[in-house]
Formats: C-alpha cells, structure tokens, sequence
C-alpha cells in the first residue's frame, strides 16, 4: 500500500513547478536582450527556482555559495514580482530605478539580519524582529501593490490573453497572500497542508501561464482540417466598425468624463466582447485608455494649430478633450507627437 504524506505531495508540486520554470526560462532567454519585459519574466522564472530548491532537496548546507544565493534570490521573488506586475500590466509604465530600488530592499534587509545573526546577534534581539518584521512589510506591500496595479488595468485591457492571465494571476496571488504570506509568515500557522498548497498554486500558475505563452500553432507541424465551406468576414464587424468610429468622430463621446468600454458598448449596441475584438483586432489597439487618447490628441492637435484656440491655455485643451489632468495629456502626447503640446504649437505656429 503507497503511502503518500504532505511532503510527497509537496515535493512533486515543488518539482512540476520548477520544472515548468526551467522550460519557460529556456524558451524566453534568448528573446530578453532585447525585451526589457522578457528580460524581467525570465528574471522573475530565475528567483522563483531558487525560491523551490529548499523544497525540492529540503536541506542544503548552511552558509555555503548555493545556500546564500539561493537565500538572496528566493527573497527577490515579491519584488522581482512588483517589477513583471507594472512592466507586463500596463503598456506605457516605464520602470525606473526606484522601483528596482523598493524591489530588492527586503532581500537586503533580510540579508543584512542574516548577515547578523551570524555575527553573534540572537535571533530573538529586537533589532533582527525589527529588521525581519520591515522586510515582511515591504514584501506584503509590494505584492499588494502589483496585485491592485492590475487589477487597476485590468478593465481597460483590450488583449484578450493578457486579460485571462491577469485574471488568474489576481485570484492566486491573492490566495498566496492570504494563504501563504499573513498564516504562514506573519500568524506563523504551520499547517502541515500549507506548504503543499502552496506549491500546488506555484505549479498551477506557472503551468497556466506557460500554457498561454508557449501554445503551438498546429498548423505549423500537422495539417489543417480540411474543409469545404470558405470563411467569410462577417459583415456585421465591418458595419460595427464604420457605427464605431462615426459615434467617436461625431459624437466625440471620447471627452465624457468616466467614460468605460461597457458605456460604450451600451451607447453603441454592440456586445462588449465584439467591441473589445474590434478595438483590438481591428484597430490595433492593446488598451481602451490610448483608443480614446487617439481621438483626444488628434482633437487638441487640431486646435494647437488653429488661430481660433491660440490664446487658449493648453490645459483647457486637455481637460475640454476628455483628459483628467495635465500630466497625462502631456505623457500621451508627447507618446504620440514625440514633443511637448507648448513645442508643437510653437513649431506648427513658426
């Protein structure tokens, strides 16, 4: 009779999981010289095999080469996290150095205290539950702060994979936090299934996530069905498409203030899933947000050049279009005109 414990079952999760790592890392590696969003995928895959290594060989020796990298490594997974979460999320945010900075602050934290443990400082001291207790902090924040992040942007995503990934990545990282980080960590519950649970989640991410990335198109290997009936455009895209962009141009319903593709979709009769594929399929656009500031930029341009608005401040401009504020009117334009509005209507006025 197989008798199968929590660790057995730990141990598979932990090496189906590292194993769907190593095969994400391998496929995506040689496109993140020159992705910066590969490149912190491939980065986040890294740390999270280094995070499994003590599950997968439970003791490595202490305070060697492998047990300090894997130690730091593991401890980057929240922030490495925090970084895929703006970088993949959202189309436009830019990752700067402060965020790489709040990235890596818990593992040297963590390090730091480990670092003076070694050196004679008790465990118990206040000082190492202070420093411990801070990285915790910072970690739960940064998790949290990824996790709103998409679910901030989730709505106006146009992409429909990214938009289940999103989706999944939202339900487990919640789950993980809750599960995981407050009863594992913070209420130090150590119920013997949590460890398992956990890995089963890690698994299940990844797998899913790999599932999206790296499906095949099978017509590449095998032959398609064959089939006597000729697809066809549907014609009442093309109608949607023409009924779409004369509300836009016509109506201007871009400049109403809260506006969302639901909104949309209702003023203009068209299921939301068909008007999320025609923005997306048909227009090219990934995001709700830059479909409208097409139409927003395109009429504050207009008038940067006209005589009849020369005098009007550009805030007006913006705010008259549909912008909420000064700062993003000025990101989204210069996105698109690759200056600033005061130097294109200076330019266009010369």
């Amino acid at each position: 009779m197989i008798n199968l414990s929590f660790s057995s079952f730990t141990l598979f999760f932990a090496l189906f999981a590292f194993a769907q790592i190593v095969m994400a890392f391998m496929l995506l590696l040689p496109k993140a010289k020159d992705n910066e969003q590969v490149k912190l995928y491939c980065a986040l895959m890294l740390v999270a095999g280094f995070y499994l290594l003590p599950s997968i060989f439970f003791s490595i020796e202490p305070y060697n080469v492998i047990w300090w990298v894997t130690f730091f490594a593991s401890n980057l997974l929240p922030g490495i996290f925090f970084l895929v979460g703006l970088s993949v999320f959202s189309d436009h945010h830019i990752i700067k150095a402060k965020h790489y900075g709040f990235a890596v602050t818990p593992a040297v934290i963590l390090f730091i205290a480990k670092l003076l443990q070694i050196f004679g400082i008790n465990q118990a001291d206040l000082f190492i539950i202070v420093l411990i207790n801070i990285a915790l902090l910072v970690d739960i924040g940064l998790v949290c702060f990824a996790l709103l992040f998409a679910i901030k942007c989730w709505r106006n995503d146009l992409v429909k994979e990214r938009r289940i990934i999103r989706g999944a990545v939202i339900s487990v990282t919640a789950t993980y936090i809750i599960l995981v980080i407050i009863l594992g960590q913070v209420l130090q519950i150590n119920w013997p299934w949590l460890n398992t649970f956990e890995m089963l989640m890690l698994a299940a991410l990844i797998s899913g996530l790999n599932f999206y990335l790296f499906t095949p198109k099978l017509t590449s290997l095998f032959e398609p069905p064959k089939s006597n009936q000729i697809e066809e455009t549907p014609v009442e895209f093309k109608n949607e498409l023409v009924k779409l962009k004369s509300v836009m141009t016509e109506e201007c319903l871009y400049r109403q203030e809260g506006i969302t593709i639901s909104k949309l979709a209702s003023h203009v009769a068209i299921q939301e899933y068909k008007l999320r594929t025609i923005i997306n399929g048909a227009l090219g656009y990934r995001n709700f947000n830059d479909f409208l500031n097409h139409y927003r930029i395109t009429e504050v341009s207009e008038k940067l050049i006209s005589e009849t608005y020369k005098s009007t401040p550009i805030l007006t401009l913006a705010l008259d279009s549909g912008f909420r504020s000064l700062s993003s009117f000025n990101k989204a334009f210069k996105m698109t005109h690759n200056a600033t509005p005061t130097e294109f209507r200076k330019n266009q006025s010369a």
